[in-house]
């Protein structure tokens, strides 16, 4: 069950944001906007596998990985998973429910223990009113889900399970301790396990990659990148 912090004070809670300034523009934000801000935040903690919202649950916050990964999902009538974005530190999501509260149109599952810290709508929607800088940062983060949505499609419709596969391996990286899972990578390239493991495995003898437990190691990038075609 999630954990909510409610100890914290508006002071930690901007402390903790702080410590996402690498990634977050909190530069664009004047002190009052920050303090308003972050006077709005709750933090949360999630164990792995837990859910941090169901699809058609009320949507009217929006949610910032402080450490972890969540991913997003859809589910079709036979419970199968559709995996459509994995969100790592600094990274939004939710962010919908800012612009157009009611039913969330995905699921969000924390993969590893992860914090997160969860923005209330009306405040945020203050300071964006006001912050140009901060609309436009929002503006292009949404952008780019909408663009690897659009991709996404676009592989399903036109590519074969090996380069979806392939294509997947190249673009999917750099989330840590949340490593691969073949019920998330089937997910994620529209296949059934049993595909992925069998072309994995492929992949493998021909030392494109290693595969080994939650990890699959790329050898050979310019032979993978090959296998993505029509």
């Amino acid at each position: 069950m999630s954990s909510p912090e409610g100890a914290l004070n508006g002071s930690a809670l901007w402390n903790m944001a702080q410590e996402l300034r690498d990634v977050l523009p909190l530069h664009v934000l004047d002190e009052a906007e920050g303090e308003e801000l972050f006077s709005q935040l709750r933090c949360r903690r999630f164990a792995a596998g837990e859910i941090v919202y169901h699809r058609g649950d009320l949507g009217t916050d929006t949610f910032v990985v402080h450490d972890g990964v969540v991913k997003s999902l859809l589910h079709d009538e036979q419970g199968r998973e559709l995996l459509i974005g994995r969100h790592a530190r600094g990274e939004f999501f939710g962010t919908l429910a800012l612009f157009k509260p009611g039913p969330r149109e995905s699921s969000a599952v924390a993969q590893v223990r992860t914090t997160a810290l969860q923005i209330r709508r009306e405040g945020a929607l203050k300071v964006l009113g006001r912050n140009p800088e901060a609309t436009s940062f929002l503006f292009a983060r949404m952008a780019e889900t909408i663009e690897q949505l659009a991709l996404q499609v676009e592989a399903i419709a036109f590519l074969d399970v090996r380069s979806r596969l392939a294509r997947y391996l190249m673009d999917d990286r750099g989330f840590g301790a949340a490593g691969f899972r073949q019920e998330d990578i089937a997910a994620a390239v529209g296949a059934n396990i049993y595909t992925v493991n069998k072309t994995l495995r492929d992949f493998a003898r021909r030392n494109l990659v290693t595969v080994e437990r939650r990890r699959v190691h790329i050898l050979d990038e310019a032979q993978l990148r090959l296998e993505i075609r029509p």
